[in-house]
């Protein structure tokens, strides 16, 4: 294989936009997940699951040619040794992929506790509607109700 120093630098650049790109697409979900919007749900996970594809394609890309020309270096080794035409434009892609990883990952915990959240409320929401469901009913005037204690209506603290 024919690597050079502008083929790696190039290949940090593409690493480091399909990065930037899923943070993208990771605010979008938590936008949707916020927004219960399921059909929004669905799109902004698909989109999402694109990118993490492409930014793990671009990654492995980069890894490979980093393992063939520098062994077990490091990125930021690598970076300290490249050329001097290139050596501002590697580190400061190095900068983004660390700044913006750690802002995908902030992001992907918020997504997960949306979605447990989530989950956790529709658990609490059938609970209680199979509570009200089989408990016994009281007779008013009017007919048979359920007890006051036991509304399907289920407030945020179910």
């Amino acid at each position: 294989m024919n690597d050079s120093w502008e083929l790696f630098a190039q290949a940090l650049g593409t690493e480091s936009e399909a990065l930037r790109v899923l943070g993208e697409r990771a605010q979008a979900l938590s936008k949707a997940l916020v927004q219960l919007d399921a059909e929004q749900i669905t799109i902004a996970q698909r989109a999402l699951d694109e990118a993490r594809e492409s930014f793990s394609r671009a990654a492995s890309e980069r890894r490979a040619m980093q393992v063939r020309g520098f062994g077990t270096m490091t990125l930021r080794q690598v970076c300290s040794y490249a050329p001097r035409a290139l050596a501002w434009e590697m580190n400061q892609r190095l900068a983004e992929l660390m700044t913006t990883s750690i802002g995908v990952t902030i992001t992907n915990n918020n997504n997960k506790a949306l979605i447990a959240g989530g989950m956790d409320r529709l658990v609490k929401t059938t609970l209680a509607m199979q509570r009200a469901a089989s408990e016994p009913s009281t007779y008013r005037r009017r007919g048979f109700v359920a007890p006051p204690s036991n509304s399907v209506l289920v407030s945020s603290k179910a």
